[in-house]
């Protein structure tokens, strides 16, 4: 074990690998190719915009008919260590502009692109550069996951490895993960954190559960899992449909003539009254479909990293027995929709 602020530590060598990450300018990551992934892929398309990347696992996806299908992870490899540079050699451009070179590059077409490639490689992908958005567009709380395997991730090592309708996507059960496993048969021992399922038996851990609800609105709590640890926000009711392309703003949903006292972005950011957590706000990239800032999310996991390193460096010298004294939250919101899962502390 490695002694208390030991720089050597896994935990800070992930730190320091993640601080020194480079947010690459105008690449999107969609994570997922089915309907939402390929609605956003030919709005990129028709609006220029500079690199697209979408993955997916399923190698049919609807948007591997619509994008460049890369065969290779050395192709892979390859793109995103050119998409890496760019910025650097745009910089030096803008220093000493020509105008023949601008008008080019105002008239170039997108360059689009689709992997196949489960979500526990995401931070594979962020070896090379953190996206400047990043768009969820599968069935589960991508951020949750993201986490979880960053954390578990050696980022500093990926560099070597060279072979081989809202804001908010859907979710479908909160006991499936991004690659159609059932999340409790993980091995535990190689995560520092771990999601935190609370049973019906536990009375101290199911009131740690009601307290955070209870920092909620009723009428916006659309799904209660304190056996998964997650709660769901959304100011539509069941049964209810938002339309596609939907603008979501924020005092008002005009499709049900809904007033919003506060986004759920707003009520989930209070919460940190009661518990410690983050926040990942998601920003309308086209009307219905949500992304994360890159450097939002950067900023954010490394303050998740920080945080749980302090709390390890402290159980170290005085260890916890109560969960929700090492419990954190994570959580995906935009103004009218959320999902929360818990985490803690191993």
């Amino acid at each position: 074990m490695a002694a208390q602020g030991d720089k050597t530590a896994p935990i800070n060598l992930k730190i320091e690998a993640f601080n020194n990450l480079q947010v690459i300018k105008d690449y999107y990551l969609i994570l997922g190719g089915g309907k939402i992934g390929t609605d956003f892929l030919r709005h990129a398309r028709k609006n220029r915009f500079s690199f697209v990347l979408i993955i997916d696992r399923d190698e049919n996806a609807p948007a591997s008919r619509e994008a460049q299908v890369l065969k290779t992870r050395s192709k892979l490899v390859n793109l995103l260590r050119k998409k890496a540079k760019t910025p650097l050699q745009e910089e030096i451009n803008e220093n000493h502009p020509e105008p023949e070179k601008e008008s080019k590059r105002e008239n170039k077409e997108s360059e689009t692109y689709f992997y196949v490639m489960d979500m526990h490689s995401i931070p594979y992908l962020f070896s090379f550069g953190i996206p400047e958005n990043i768009l969820p567009a599968v069935p589960c709380h991508a951020v949750a996951y993201m986490l979880a395997d960053i954390l578990k991730f050696p980022v500093q090592e990926a560099r070597t490895e060279e072979s081989h309708k809202a804001n908010l996507p859907e979710v479908d059960s909160p006991e499936k993960n991004c690659s159609g496993e059932n999340r409790h048969g993980e091995n535990s021992s190689v995560r520092p954190v771990n999601e935190l399922f609370i049973r019906p038996e536990d009375p101290g851990l199911m009131s740690f559960f009601k307290t955070i609800e209870s920092a909620f609105p009723k009428d916006v709590i659309t799904g209660s899992y304190p056996d998964h640890g997650m709660l769901f926000f959304s100011y539509a009711r069941k049964g209810e449909i938002c339309p596609d392309g939907c603008p979501g703003p924020r005092d008002r949903c005009p499709t049900f003539g809904r007033n919003k006292p506060k986004t759920i972005t707003e009520y989930t950011r209070e919460l940190n009254n009661t518990v410690p957590g983050w926040v990942f706000e998601s920003h309308q990239m086209k009307p219905g479909i949500g992304g994360l800032k890159g450097e939002e999310f950067k900023r954010n996991m490394l303050e998740v990293m920080k945080f749980v390193n302090i709390l390890q460096e402290d159980m170290n010298s005085k260890r916890s027995e109560k969960l929700e004294t090492r419990a954190f939250f994570i959580a995906t919101t935009c103004t009218c929709h959320g999902v929360l899962n818990l985490f803690y502390v191993t």
